[in-house]
């Protein structure tokens, strides 16, 4: 049995409207990830990374050249003091990299170099 003309128009009307939306939640999406919204700042990369590899909790970052940044510890970790060596400084130097890797220094707080 064919649908009255009324309801087929209001059924591809509603169609329309759902696909439209659809669209533009795809087009704020891609929007969003191109605009860089979902790409975290090389600081919360560093604090991620000493969180899950070490447990340790990391303050203020400082921003220094090749890629290095210099933390402050707040909250080690005793896996964190075994890698950092005894006794532990209040700063931690770790490379951020543009590939996303975290590497952490050996030597806190960050070498001249």
């Amino acid at each position: 049995m064919k649908r009255p003309p009324q309801e087929r128009a209001r059924l591809l009307r509603l169609m329309r409207i759902t696909l439209a939306g659809a669209a533009v939640i795809v087009l704020l999406g891609v929007a969003a990830v191109v605009g860089g919204v979902f790409d975290p700042s090389r600081e919360q990369r560093a604090r991620d990374w000493v969180e899950r590899e070490y447990g340790a909790k990391l303050g203020g970052c400082e921003e220094l050249p090749k890629q290095r940044l210099e933390c402050e510890l707040e909250r080690p970790s005793p896996k964190l003091l075994d890698r950092l060596g005894r006794p532990a400084r209040d700063r931690v130097c770790l490379f951020v990299f543009e590939n996303a890797s975290v590497a952490l220094d050996g030597y806190a707080p960050c070498r001249s170099s």
